[in-house]
């Protein structure tokens, strides 16, 4: 009887010994039974699809998986399930999540010369742009030196796109700088873009993405700025009746991996990630123009009220506010990157 009991003991702990084996995660160089893969990674993003950052996601997802022959596996989370920009930035530093894909302006918190891509109308056409964020370029360099010079937690892999950023509200349409005066403006937790708000009248309320919804419905705040696609990725045109078409800003998102991960990984996987989301960030400038196109057509179709603005009466006051702004944020050194090439 004790000889059964122990047999049978013996083969159930073999057998759970074998199906914890499926869940062990082993280097790059080793072979993993089954298909499971050797490393499940977790992306984070804010955003809802349609939007040019699940668009990135979904090919790195995908990429990734099949150059390393399905051993590294990554796991989208969308919508802000994991927290918002700050919080899953944080989880990244603590190697909780692996990527973040998100705005530039929302990172600021954790390195402030990001809040330089706030600068309004600092692009000169959609060329510059992407002359600047380009993978190889001057400026991208100098950022991914200063996080590794800051020992910040995270890497930069990549900048990219993501369409441009315009206005929308329910008071009224904002064809000048004017009509920006009294209008409780929804921003993100950042001083400089309080300060390029307020310098139009407008008053500037700190709020995360995921509550502009119901912060808009209830008049908690009057109007925000966006991308057009997260405008309608999030169902935000429910919520408001007007749409200016201010494109104060080339929205700039980065692409960033936490260093824990980023140690703990072979060299092989690093090079094919760092490979990938290169070109995700391609991807995502190009659908970011894609998508600006299509929704703007969109919405004329669903009753928003769309608008031109005057681009030069914005311009005439906010450029002049460059250099006096780019000091109170130590980014005089990539604002004069980023002008070197209108000169």
């Amino acid at each position: 009887m004790k000889s059964s009991i122990l047999t049978c003991c013996a083969l159930i702990l073999a057998g759970v010994l074998a199906g914890c084996g499926n869940n062990v995660e082993t280097s790059g160089d080793e072979e993993v039974e089954g298909n499971d893969p050797s490393h499940t990674l977790d992306l984070a993003t804010v955003v809802t699809a349609p939007h040019p950052w699940i668009d990135m996601a979904e090919f790195f997802a995908e990429e990734v998986e099949k150059r390393t022959d399905g051993d590294v596996k990554v796991r989208i989370h969308h919508t802000g399930t994991l927290g918002d920009d700050e919080g899953t930035i944080d989880e990244m530093r603590l190697g909780t999540v692996d990527f973040v894909i998100g705005g530039t302006q929302n990172a600021a918190p954790f390195l402030r010369e990001y809040q330089v891509f706030s600068l309004s109308y600092l692009f000169e056409d959609m060329d510059h742009f992407k002359d600047m964020i380009a993978h190889d370029s001057e400026l991208t360099e100098a950022f991914k030196h200063l996080h590794e010079e800051r020992d910040l937690g995270f890497q930069l892999l990549a900048f990219a796109g993501g369409g441009t950023r315009n206005v929308a509200n329910n008071i009224g349409p904002i064809e000048e700088p004017e009509d920006m005066e009294g209008l409780q403006m929804r921003l993100p937790d950042s001083p400089l873009e309080s300060k390029i708000w307020s310098e139009l009248g407008a008053v500037p309320t700190s709020l995360p993405w995921n509550e502009i919804y119901s912060a808009v419905q209830t008049g908690v705040v009057d109007g925000f700025e966006s991308t057009l696609s997260g405008y309608k990725g999030s169902n935000l045109n429910e919520v408001t009746d007007y749409l200016s078409v201010t494109e104060h800003q080339f929205m700039v998102s980065h692409f960033s991996m936490s260093s824990i991960t980023y140690e703990q990984l072979s060299e092989e996987y690093i090079e094919i990630i760092e490979e990938v989301a290169i070109e995700s960030g391609y991807l995502g400038t190009e659908k970011g123009i894609e998508y600006d196109k299509e929704i703007l057509e969109e919405l004329e179709g669903v009753g928003v009220k769309l608008n031109e603005v005057d681009k030069d009466a914005f311009i005439n006051i906010l450029q002049p506010l460059h250099e006096e702004l780019a000091q109170d944020i130590d980014s005089v050194e990539f604002l004069e990157i980023i002008q070197g090439l209108t000169q």
